[in-house]
């Protein structure tokens, strides 16, 4: 009975420190929610105004923040 517990208590433990991972998920949302940051023409790549290729950007980044956070996570599961 007591090894449950401790058990339990130790899962508990490793969830409370990977909660804090969650929070690499707003870092897309507040890159791509924020208009003024991205509202204009320059600079621009291989002539792809910037308005365009931020918003691209942020599809891989979106992926990796989301790979991140599953990969350090998926242990409370």
């Amino acid at each position: 009975m007591r090894f449950r517990r401790e058990e339990t208590e130790a899962r508990q433990r490793r969830h409370e420190v990977n909660r804090g991972w969650y929070w690499l998920l707003l870092v897309p949302l507040i890159g791509t929610l924020i208009p003024p940051i991205y509202n204009h023409d320059g600079p621009r790549v291989i002539g792809i105004p910037f308005f365009y290729w931020y918003q691209m950007l942020w599809v891989p980044l979106s992926v990796l923040c989301t790979l991140i956070v599953y990969r350090k996570t998926r242990g409370d599961r």
